[in-house]
C-alpha cells in the first residue's frame, strides 16, 4: 500500500466525518499482493496510517490469490500487474509496478471522477470532489 495514496483517502475519511456524511461514503483501497497483505497486516497498517476502521466505511479489498488480483486489475481497470525482482531492496523478494488510481463513484456506481496520479492528487481538491459526489 502506498502511504501517499492512503494519506489522501484517510483525509477524505476525516473530512466526511467532520462534515457529517461519513455514512454516505466507502473507502475501498485494493491490494494485489494478498500473500504479504493479509487481513492482519492491513489492519496494522491502517492503524499506523491513522485510518479509522471503527467508522465502518473503510474496507481493504484483497483477493485470495495473486493470480486472481491480476485478472481483476486487468479486466476491470486495464492495469497489468506483474511481480518484479526486488534486487535493489534488502529483505524483499519481489515488488510491483506502482499504480495509484483513485476513483470516486456515485451511489449508483457511476464513476464521477478519476485521478490516475492518485498519490500526487491535491488533497483539498479530492476532499471537495468527494463531498460533491457523496452528497449529490
Amino acid at each position: 500500500m502506498c502511504p501517499a495514496l492512503i494519506l489522501r483517502l484517510r483525509r477524505g475519511q476525516e473530512a466526511a466525518a467532520e462534515a457529517g456524511y461519513s455514512d454516505q461514503v466507502a473507502f475501498l483501497p485494493i491490494t494485489f499482493d494478498p500473500e504479504r497483505d493479509t487481513a492482519e497486516v492491513l489492519r496494522e497498517y491502517a492503524g499506523q496510517q491513522g485510518v479509522d476502521l471503527d467508522a465502518g466505511n473503510w474496507h481493504f479489498l484483497r483477493t485470495e490469490t495473486y493470480e486472481r488480483a491480476q485478472e481483476i486489475h486487468d479486466e476491470h481497470f486495464g492495469l497489468k500487474i506483474e511481480k518484479q525482482p526486488a534486487d535493489d531492496i534488502e529483505n524483499l523478494e519481489y515488488r510491483f509496478p506502482h499504480y495509484g488510481l483513485i476513483i470516486l463513484a456515485n451511489k449508483q456506481g457511476i464513476i464521477e471522477r478519476a485521478y490516475p496520479r492518485g498519490p500526487r492528487t491535491d488533497i483539498d481538491r479530492l476532499v471537495d470532489d468527494l463531498e460533491r459526489v457523496a452528497t449529490a
